[in-house]
């Protein structure tokens, strides 16, 4: 059920039950057992993993994310890390009752790291209510992982929030999603993660420039 993306780094899919696009989990392998970005729920998932080692933790790039947390984190009896500005009434609803929370300095498992990526439109939201609040977390070998800000369309060209949720999308929202994620992108980044969509592999800078050069 996982598709090899490079070395010991997977993914898996799964319908979103209330939507029409797929939901995308992601993990690391390492030898003592796997840890798991987004994680969507499907039926052979546990004993996939078990097969693996285990769950050593499950992190969340946004508390929307919350998909086959708690599930997989009451099996394994492993921690579930979710960004520090989450919402307690989201994740409550969602059974996630015990967060690890983090932020840009927290020391995450496998010495992965953590970028807050806000996105303020549109206008009419407050400071204290972003259009876009999440984090993009930093792998090894310039791999980085987002939540909704970026994602991978079905020809693995670069979409930005909210194209792909929306046809058609609005224009100043992609404008500003591109560029938070431009900003924030670390330098000699070149393959992109995605929670939903494909992942984008090698080609990331040509993929951005391409559509920043696109925006007017």
């Amino acid at each position: 059920m996982f598709t090899p993306i490079s070395r010991n780094l997977w993914r898996w899919s799964t319908p979103d039950p209330e939507d029409h696009w797929m939901m995308v989990g992601h993990l690391i392998q390492t030898e003592k057992g796997v840890v798991l970005i987004d994680p969507p729920m499907r039926p052979e998932l546990p004993g996939a993993l078990q097969v693996l080692g285990g769950v050593l933790a499950i992190i969340l790039t946004t508390h929307d994310h919350t998909r086959g947390a708690r599930y997989l984190s009451k099996i394994f009896h492993t921690p579930i890390y979710v960004p520090e500005q989450s919402s307690l009434k989201i994740l409550r609803f969602a059974g996630v009752d015990n967060p690890v929370f983090y932020n840009e300095a927290t020391p995450l498992p496998l010495n992965l790291h953590a970028v807050r990526c806000i996105v303020p439109l549109p206008v009419w939201q407050s400071e204290a209510n972003p259009y876009i609040d999440e984090m993009l977390l930093i792998l090894p070998e310039h791999v980085i992982a987002t939540g909704d800000l970026v994602m991978g369309s079905e020809t693995a060209s670069l979409l930005a929030c909210p194209e792909g949720f929306n046809d058609p999308a609005d224009k100043d929202k992609v404008k500003a999603s591109l560029k938070v994620f431009a900003d924030k992108l670390p330098p000699q980044s070149t393959t992109l993660l995605a929670s939903h969509g494909k992942d984008i592999i090698g080609n990331l800078p040509q993929q951005l420039h391409s559509r920043l050069q696109d925006q007017p």
